[in-house]
């Protein structure tokens, strides 16, 4: 007959320290459908593009200079990613030299633009201008053409 310390050294103290153990970490997963925005927005987005962002990173989104390119290995950066770290990114970094003066409306249109020329098709609500929305929405990982 087993004794009761022997009983708890092998029974109970290994299912408790199971019990007590982390749970293994589970990689990011956001249950999004694509995102959307407006071609207005992207109009929008064209437009402040143009002006603000162009220089640094070509006129058609192929990087100049030591500035990376906003297509290709931009998508695989950030494929799977929320939208609302790269709007805090943008509004954060961007435009290198003035970096958070682009206002929150700004932000969105670029990321519209951006959706625009990497395939992603317009919707019919423009993406919505609340971190917590854009928590839900994640950058498309190939166009969805």
């Amino acid at each position: 007959m087993m004794s009761w310390r022997s009983f708890l050294r092998t029974a109970v103290l290994p299912c408790a320290a199971l019990l007590c153990a982390p749970l293994p970490t589970q990689a990011r997963t956001h249950h999004a459908a694509a995102p959307g925005y407006t071609v207005a927005q992207a109009e929008r987005g064209a437009e402040l593009y143009a002006r603000s962002c162009a220089l640094c990173h070509g006129e058609d989104l192929g990087g100049t200079f030591q500035t990376p390119p906003l297509t290709g290995r931009f998508v695989r950066n950030w494929a799977g990613t929320p939208l609302s770290e790269l709007a805090r990114y943008i509004h954060d970094a961007m435009p290198l030299m003035a970096p958070g003066t682009l206002s929150s409306g700004d932000v969105l249109a670029l990321i519209a633009y951006l959706l625009q020329e990497n395939g992603a098709k317009p919707g019919k609500w423009p993406l919505p201008d609340r971190p917590a929305r854009l928590d839900h929405l994640v950058f498309p990982a190939s166009p969805a053409r």
